[in-house]
């Protein structure tokens, strides 16, 4: 049973990245605190899910730090 704490997330990346680009930006969201997991479809690589615990960080503070590589992104409720 997944704890409470935990909240997931899809973000959508509106520019068009590689696979290494797409890699580097997973990377950087994992070194994030609360982060628990990151990953994405390989058929839809423009939508991120990233699992977080909610007493860590929140969706908001992840967007951001997107957002702060240059990226334009936007969450997409689940």
């Amino acid at each position: 049973m997944m704890n409470t704490r935990f909240n997931e997330v899809l973000v959508h990346i509106d520019e068009v990245l590689d696979e290494d680009s797409l890699h580097s930006l997973e990377e950087g969201i994992r070194r994030d605190a609360g982060v628990v997991s990151v990953g994405h479809n390989p058929e839809k690589s423009h939508m991120i899910m990233v699992v977080y615990d909610s007493e860590s960080t929140r969706a908001s503070s992840l967007l951001h730090s997107i957002q702060e590589q240059g990226l334009h992104a936007q969450l997409v409720g689940l």
